[in-house]
């Protein structure tokens, strides 16, 4: 299996879709349409997403509550081994947002 460099990119969206996650229990995957993304200082930024892009994002189902599609959301997400994008599990305050 090969290992993904620590990486951690921000992320700003509208829900798309969501639905449970086929492999991930207590996630969500949530198709989130891109608005903005920006690197985490000190991290690799390997989803480079552009406005626009649609991305498929793991998301603890705690964190997203009762979002629906049309819910813009901020969150810091990951590429992980699987090739998924995983958002934080336990983000800081203020990194985690569903609106």
């Amino acid at each position: 299996m090969s290992q993904v460099r620590d990486n951690l990119t921000a992320l700003t969206g509208t829900i798309e879709a969501r639905r449970a996650h086929p492999a991930l229990p207590g996630h969500e995957e949530v198709r989130m349409r891109i608005e903005g993304s920006a690197p985490v200082e000190g991290k690799a930024d390997l989803l480079a997403a552009s406005a626009g892009d649609v991305l498929e994002v793991a998301v603890p189902r705690q964190l997203l509550g009762d979002a629906h599609a049309g819910a813009r959301v901020k969150l810091r997400a990951a590429r992980g081994t699987a090739g998924w994008i995983l958002a934080e599990p336990h983000p800081e305050p203020g990194q985690f947002s569903v609106s």
